[in-house]
């Protein structure tokens, strides 16, 4: 999990660095570490080590892994996504809704888990610093970013 809040963390980073001189570039970077790497790493925790990541989620009386491979696959397809994006170059408005289709699921993820730290049924720090605060806070970043190459590209209603 550690893994995944460093990859989208180095993509926001270079995002920042390069928005100002290249939104392209910079959309790029955030696709790579934030959609393909995240995804990427999320589709591991998920579907290959399914138990582990159930037990980390305090949800480990599940009778099948069929909750964890399907928000597996879901990373998974904002990865493949976000790779095809940048492989075949279609363009910052490709990259942006990968990225902000993605925050969005992440985002809703990340409002779920505080919920449930609020409700009492999970209060730990991770739950509420990593699942929530860090989750969140790293959605709406990206979210920002996007809009703002979009804004550069001439894209959309900005």
């Amino acid at each position: 999990m550690i893994l995944t809040y460093v990859a989208g963390g180095v993509g926001i980073a270079l995002a920042f660095y390069e928005i100002g001189d290249d939104s392209k570039l910079a959309l790029t970077y955030l696709t790579i570490a934030y959609a393909v790497v995240m995804g990427l790493l999320s589709w591991v925790r998920h579907v290959l080590a399914w138990q582990e990541d159930a037990a980390r989620l305090d949800v480990e009386d599940q009778p099948s892994p069929f909750f964890q491979w399907e928000v597996g696959f879901a990373n998974g397809a904002f990865a493949i996504a976000g790779l095809l994006a940048v492989v075949f170059d279609w363009g910052v408005g490709a990259m942006a809704a990968v990225v902000v289709g993605y925050a969005i699921y992440l985002l809703q993820a990340a409002l779920l888990n505080g919920r449930r730290y609020f409700s009492g049924q999970s209060r730990t720090p991770a739950r509420l610093w990593g699942s929530l605060v860090g989750n969140g806070a790293l959605a709406v970043m990206v979210v920002v970013v996007a809009f703002w190459a979009l804004s550069d590209a001439g894209l959309g209603p900005f």
